[in-house]
């Protein structure tokens, strides 16, 4: 689509209010008719319920932002929430997050929940996603439209734009109209993230903005007063220009209304834009050319008050005035203050960029004098002539607070500055490590391979090495990687370095284990520990993969003993020891504790969502889930499963992907949901790259689907890849990813006994020595069937009592099941129809409650063999709820408020009274207190 730009002139800027949205001046607009259409259709279905996000894309002074305000001005009864990236403030943490809160707070009803909203404290994106999730459910109030802008996306700081994303795809029936701009090719800064939402969500439209086609110049040049443009002349300037609405624009406004005429229809070479900027800067009158120009030292937008200080002015408003007619900024007033904003990037940089060394330099060093403290380093930096020990140290004490903050990011940056500041070598090379650690430490790859450019400068060292091993894991770059995190173990000094070759060890313990080499992984997480010394949080942070390593190797009591330094009750373990917890659940997870994973993962959860920072959330997710799943909460498992998909693909860590999507393919799987649980195993396929646990993942995934669908060939399809490591004895550990029952199961199925056999003793031999109760009695109930196969009923028989021994006490309603479906099998086979008609209704009954549909029809098909009366069932599925409807209707059932059941489920509370309404519609009911006697949660 091409055409178009907007023309004003005056004190623009756009406001929110209840009434609709207002501009203060909009002149001219023309032509994007084209995309006009495009955001009016967007904008019908938002009203209609649905939720869109339209990222428009073109180049610099192409109009993204000058379409959006032609847009958003004429619109009514609409809430517009609008922030900014700036290039100058890519490294300050919630920037844009805090500009759309700021607005959102001015919006909102005074005594509403979200009145005076301010970003919480926590660092954390998902939590600061959560708040923004809220904060636009408040603004939904009476159908209200809520329109979230944010001009130049690729300039945002990081932490916003994953806290941004998160709340847009958490919105489902919302009234929500998401506009995002930026430029061609620069969204990759932010990582893959956007990019694949915006390609890949049927919420998202991706828009490119092209430049001016012939008319539309024409009429810019009448609606800007020039006149009619000769052929020649259009031809000229498009040719000159690219069609760039700005550069048209300016050229045009040079000229004048004469100049056309003067030149006799010859156009002149268009000068840079740039050149045309400053000329209008020259040609403002002193105050004005002041202000201007201590604005752009200041930003791309600063309170007016500080800059008319630092341009020495008084009483800044006739300046103001001359240049906001001279086109070069506009007046943006808040509800205390007015402030100063570039009516463009490009003319910022252009005043900016316009300075001398001296006059840069003096007006940085007085603007640090006014403004807050985070503020002014920046402005010191930017004055400084050389290195400067002073500037260098306080650089290093923000970001020290910084990092106590969880500001990574920003430490990083602090950090960077204060080695660039700093005299001597020695200080220059370890600041620069410090801000690559904190990079890393915050699993930032991108900003850690950013940096290390500069770190090559400097010789090598252990801690270099230590930190390129890291990096060299965090990139998935292999063997490369332990011989990076060899050489720093080898070259640190244990006397004086001990946290490095602690950091190294753990690294290097880390690549083992995922490797599949778990003894020589145990050996070297012992030695971090041991190089760790009394540090308790050093000791944890080694003890982690140490424990998880240990459990993954069979060894599960030794794994929980090394966090014996932890509390035994979850509720106790300090917040900053809250990843320690999640290790311990997932070591409990494996080791057939399900109900202490449970209390460890959701009390670390709960920490999650109130902000508390975790390293990798999504594995905190994914483990619950996985217990959720064991524990019959299948509907939690789903919510939480997706969640992690989400958080991975929002935070860029295509490595967490594997294991995400085959953890959220499993409850729609056994449901019956084809669709969904093949698309994520095809994404847990897709990401695995050949690594042993991400593939061991991915081939569990696939057979359970397959095994659900009756395609037992599928089933050893799936397995082979895993086979293909020939590592089984590593891969293939029960009671997680357990993909070895599934392809028993298919080999008896298929009438390959032997081959069976060979497979159940292959899981017997992978049962820890401590023992896996579930392992042990899913073993007895395969070699019942694999009994039952040969006939040898006896035997079968013999099986099954085994199997129900080792069931007692199992609270796994979805094994239990199995085991009762296969008994009943059995049973009939043997003549026993009255036996095996119990068996088999127990066994729907606890199918039905799991809504495992492809199970409960297998139950239904033995049923009916027996001869048996099969009653009607009394479930929510009878009901046709979907996956939302129903997470909300148990949520409901719970007694939480709509407001509470929102924040569980990451949503707005127009989500849960869209899916709510639905649920009622369909149960045939008008309040939620008659929900509980109808909706009956699965039990075992």
């Amino acid at each position: 689509m091409r055409g178009g730009h907007l023309l004003s002139r005056g004190r623009a800027g756009v406001a929110s209010s209840a009434q609709g949205v207002h501009t203060a001046e909009v002149d001219h607009f023309v032509g994007r008719t084209g995309e006009l259409a495009v955001l009016d259709a967007e904008m019908q279905a938002v009203r209609g319920g649905w939720p869109r996000v339209v990222l428009l894309e073109g180049e610099a002074g192409i109009g993204k932002s000058s379409l959006i305000s032609r847009f958003v001005s004429a619109q009514r009864d609409v809430c517009l929430l609008r922030a900014a990236g700036d290039e100058a403030e890519i490294l300050l943490a919630w920037g844009v997050v805090d500009q759309l809160l700021a607005a959102a707070g001015q919006a909102l009803v005074k005594g509403s929940p979200g009145a005076g909203v301010a970003r919480r404290k926590e660092a954390d994106p998902l939590a600061v996603g959560a708040q923004l999730v809220e904060v636009i459910s408040d603004l939904q109030g009476g159908d209200r439209v809520v329109v979230v802008v944010v001009d130049d996306l690729h300039w945002s700081d990081q932490p916003s734009a994953q806290a941004l994303l998160f709340a847009l795809r958490r919105m489902q029936a919302d009234r929500v109209l998401g506009l995002v701009s930026a430029r061609p090719d620069e969204l990759s800064r932010l990582g893959g993230a956007w990019s694949r939402f915006a390609e890949g969500d049927d919420r998202a439209t991706r828009l490119r903005l092209d430049g001016l086609e012939a008319q539309e110049l024409v009429a810019m040049a009448r609606a800007l007063g020039v006149g009619d443009l000769s052929g020649r002349a259009v031809t000229q300037l498009l040719d000159h220009t690219g069609g760039n609405s700005l550069h048209c624009r300016a050229l045009l406004e040079e000229l004048g209304p004469g100049g056309l005429a003067r030149v006799g229809g010859d156009l002149p070479a268009p000068r840079a834009l740039a050149a045309v900027v400053l000329a209008r800067l020259r040609a403002l009158s002193g105050p004005a050319r002041a202000l201007v120009t201590a604005a752009a030292v200041l930003g791309r937008r600063c309170p007016l008050a500080v800059a008319a200080t630092l341009a020495g002015l008084a009483d800044p408003l006739t300046a103001l005035d001359e240049a906001v007619a001279a086109g070069l900024v506009t007046e943006e007033r808040a509800a205390s203050a007015a402030d100063i904003a570039f009516a463009h990037p490009l003319a910022h940089a252009a005043v900016r960029d316009s300075l001398g060394p001296a006059e840069r330099h003096r007006l940085h060093r007085v603007a640090a004098t006014l403004v807050p403290a985070a503020a002014a380093l920046t402005h010191r930096v930017a004055a400084a002539v050389g290195p400067d020990d002073r500037l260098a140290g306080d650089l290093e004490k923000a970001a020290r607070e910084a990092a106590r903050e969880g500001l990574a990011s920003q430490a990083a940056a602090w950090l960077a500055q204060a080695s660039a500041a700093s005299t001597a070598r020695a200080d220059q090379e370890r600041l620069l490590l410090d801000a690559v650690a904190e990079l890393l430490g915050n699993a930032d790859v991108r900003g850690a391979l950013a940096l290390w450019p500069a770190v090559a400068q400097f010789g090598p060292s252990a801690r270099r090495s230590a930190l390129l091993g890291h990096l060299d894991l965090l990139c998935g770059r292999g063997v490369v990687t332990e011989v990076h995190l060899l050489e720093a173990w080898r070259a640190h000094n244990p006397d004086t370095e001990p946290m490095v070759g602690a950091a190294a060890a753990t690294s290097l313990s880390a690549y083992l284990s995922t490797a599949g080499r778990l003894e020589e992984a145990v050996t070297w997480g012992e030695r971090a520990v041991e190089a760790s010394g009394e540090d308790l949080t050093a000791r944890l942070q080694a003890l982690m993969p140490v424990a998880l390593t240990l459990t993954l190797a069979g060894r599960g009591p030794e794994g929980l003993a090394r966090l014996d330094a932890l509390p035994a009750v979850a509720a106790d373990v300090p917040l900053e020891h809250t990843g320690a917890l999640v290790t311990r659940g997932r070591c409990r997870t494996i080791t057939d504790d399900p109900v202490g994973a449970m209390t460890d993962l959701s009390v670390s959860l709960a920490r999650l969502r109130a902000g508390v920072s975790l390293r990798y959330p999504g594995q905190c997710l994914t483990f619950l889930s996985a217990t959720e799943y064991g524990l019959g909460a299948w509907d939690d498992a789903l919510i939480h499963s997706e969640l992690a998909v989400s958080l991975a693909h929002d935070n860029d860590r295509a490595w967490a992907l594997a294991f995400a999507h085959a953890h959220a393919a499993i409850v729609p799987a056994a449901r019956g949901d084809w669709q969904v649980a093949a698309a994520h195993v095809e994404a847990s396929r897709a990401a695995a790259s050949g690594a042993g646990m991400a593939v061991t993942h991915a081939a569990w995934a696939g057979a359970e689907l397959a095994l659900a669908r009756g395609d037992l060939q599928g089933v050893l399809s799936a397995t082979s890849a895993v086979r293909a490591l020939g590592r089984d004895e590593v891969f293939g550990l029960p009671g997680w990813a357990d993909w070895r029952p599934a392809e028993v199961d298919a080999l008896i199925g298929l009438g390959r006994l032997d081959d069976a056999e060979a497979a159940l003793q292959e899981l017997l031999a992978a049962i820890p020595a401590f023992g896996l109760v579930s392992a042990s009695m899913t073993a007895a109930r395969l070699r019942g069937n694999l009994a039952v196969a040969r006939g040898d009923l006896a035997s079968a028989g013999e099986s099954f009592a085994s199997a129900w021994q080792l069931a007692q006490g199992l609270p796994l309603p979805f094994q239990l099941a199995l085991l009762e479906r296969d008994d009943g099998r059995r049973l009939r086979r043997a003549g026993d129809r009255q036996g095996a008609a119990v068996h088999l209704r127990q066994a729907r009954d606890r199918l039905v409650a799991l809504r495992a549909q492809p199970h409960v029809a297998a139950c239904e098909r033995e049923l009916q063999a027996c001869g048996a009366e099969i009653q009607p069932e009394q479930q929510p599925a009878s009901w046709n709820l979907t996956p939302s409807e129903l997470a909300v209707a148990r949520l409901v059932c719970t007694g939480r408020s709509n407001r509470e059941v929102a924040a569980e489920l990451y949503v707005t509370v127009k989500a849960v009274e869209f899916h709510l309404g639905h649920v009622f519609d369909k149960i045939g009911i008008r309040s939620r207190n008659a929900l509980p006697s109808l909706l009956a949660a699965p039990g075992p």
